[in-house]
């Protein structure tokens, strides 16, 4: 789904609200993803603020099962209308809200981009199924055993007397 600059600008007050409720391409869920979104022209920028709320499917980092994770997290991103890399043609020190799209000169935003690297970037690392999950015995398989090198057998026997 992508939202016209223009239909944002011509909106009632610069701001355009969306309720989104579909499936996102390249994010396994098990219903489609909800999201309310404020699109807000500032001249040169477009801000879009929302929440969203998605229940992902995930593969548990330690047992290998599947489970489903419900992901809820806002978001609040800027767009610049025109190219921002002209202005900052050599290289400028980044400060907090210089975080911004260009949109190099595109009429249109991407909304499923938006929603799609917002659940992707709120994905829990590690992906744990149950915080007392312990993992399973087909992931044992996989992990390394510990082993000790041959050469330093002979250190397994030597004794060592204490001088008092």
């Amino acid at each position: 789904m992508k939202i016209s600059v223009e239909e944002i600008k011509n909106a009632k007050n610069n701001t355009l609200q969306l309720n989104y409720e579909e499936c996102v391409k390249g994010v396994n869920t098990d219903s489609p993803v909800s999201a309310q979104i404020v699109f807000s022209s500032y001249g040169a920028c477009i801000n879009a603020k929302g929440k969203i709320v998605a229940n992902v499917k995930l593969t548990c980092d330690r047992c290998l099962k599947e489970f489903t994770e419900k992901i809820e997290t806002e978001f609040d991103e800027t767009y610049v209308l025109g190219t921002f890399n002209d202005k900052h043609s050599h290289e400028v020190e980044l400060k907090d809200g210089d975080f911004v799209t260009d949109l190099n000169g595109e009429s249109e935003i991407d909304v499923d981009d938006l929603i799609y690297q917002t659940l992707i970037l709120n994905i829990p690392n590690p992906s744990v199924c149950d915080i007392n999950c312990k993992g399973s015995v087909e992931l044992e398989k996989y992990m390394k055993k510990e082993s000790i090198d041959p050469r330093l057998e002979v250190f397994k026997n030597m004794k060592i007397n204490e001088v008092k």
